[in-house]
């Protein structure tokens, strides 16, 4: 359902379609938007939304500004706007961004074939079809096999530009290296597992003086077993209070620096790999860490540093296609759907 959920609300649309404006919502270098399938796609999102609480007390709330004003350039209004009217706006920003991806995946030539897109409204429909909620507002939109196929040939034909653009990018060694070093805590990462012994109770209020105590001592027992040898991710299963991963042997995978607690991080950071720690405590409690790997040096980072300037230079592509491109929308079209 996650999946799907994600799907509705960020999904990137478009497909290459010439029509008349009265049957487009929008066009794109000349390139109609099929108001039939924005109307698809704006009420499958709402449904979405709704599903999280939206009622139309809220799709009814006036914005800040307090004014429309439309994709077009060439129209301002000072009609009140809603946050309908921003939620309509916002799918039609995507559309159009997607139909210029469009057309450009279209001109380097790495446009999904046929068989790919199927092969992606196959695997959505069986999806769907496997959760009776998701089905019953599938259906309720109106999303048949066109529909996804609109979706998903613009959705693949993105990945497979972005993919294209990446190869065919260049970025500076000095580049990479500036970044890293700006950002090193965002790149270098631990690989570890942990021992969790709570020092809190099933409600997350610290325990007492007496009973920390207690969990103190497990602790140290467990350490003990654990630097004698024994098998830490067994040690994990049977001692670790951290459900979450306990079954796993205590793995945690990769992380930042940032992403946990500062005790916790100071203490893995300071391993080498291979390493068990002392006790570490946190609000949590009383953590035995073993490190299983480490990246954190350019060398072993540069594949994701690079990664993150790709991305960000591929969103600054895209909005330059945007800039540049020629977007003409049917207010009246856009206006007359309403979410009730």
């Amino acid at each position: 359902m996650k999946k799907l959920m994600t799907l509705a609300l960020t999904l990137i649309l478009g497909i290459s379609m010439i029509g008349c404006s009265s049957k487009s919502v929008a066009t794109v270098n000349g390139e109609g938007i099929p108001l039939e399938y924005y109307k698809t796609y704006v009420n499958w999102t709402k449904l979405s939304y709704e599903s999280y609480g939206y009622t139309s007390s809220v799709w009814e709330t006036e914005m800040e500004d307090g004014t429309t004003s439309s994709s077009s350039e060439d129209s301002k209004s000072s009609e009140k706007k809603t946050y309908w009217d921003s939620f309509k706006e916002s799918i039609l920003q995507s559309m159009e961004q997607s139909e210029v991806i469009y057309q450009k995946a279209k001109e380097v030539d790495v446009l999904p074939t046929d068989e790919e897109v199927q092969e992606a409204v196959d695997s959505f429909n069986e999806s769907v079809n496997s959760d009776d909620t998701i089905k019953e507002q599938a259906e309720k939109a109106g999303i048949n096999d066109e529909f996804l196929k609109y979706v998903l040939t613009r959705e693949l034909a993105t990945s497979a530009y972005q993919e294209y653009y990446n190869e065919n990018t260049d970025v500076e060694e000095s580049k990479l290296k500036e970044e890293y070093e700006a950002n090193k805590d965002s790149y270098n990462t631990v690989t570890a597992s942990h021992i969790l012994i709570s020092t809190t109770d099933d409600s997350g209020e610290e325990l007492s003086d007496e009973k920390k105590a207690e969990a103190k001592e497990k602790a140290e027992e467990v350490l003990k077993k654990a630097k004698a040898g024994e098998d830490f991710a067994e040690l994990a299963k049977e001692y670790s209070d951290d459900t979450s991963n306990a079954e796993s042997g205590g793995e945690l995978g990769a992380f930042t620096y940032g992403q946990m607690v500062e005790e916790f991080s100071k203490a893995a950071f300071a391993l080498d790999k291979g390493e068990i720690s002392d006790i570490v405590e946190t609000s949590y409690g009383y953590h035995i860490i073993k490190v299983t790997d480490k990246a954190v040096t350019y060398e072993t980072t540069k594949d994701d540093v690079k990664s993150a300037l790709l991305s960000t230079k591929f969103s600054e592509e895209i909005q330059k296609l945007v800039d540049d491109a020629k977007i003409d929308v049917n207010e009246d079209k856009l206006k007359s759907i309403s979410y009730k």
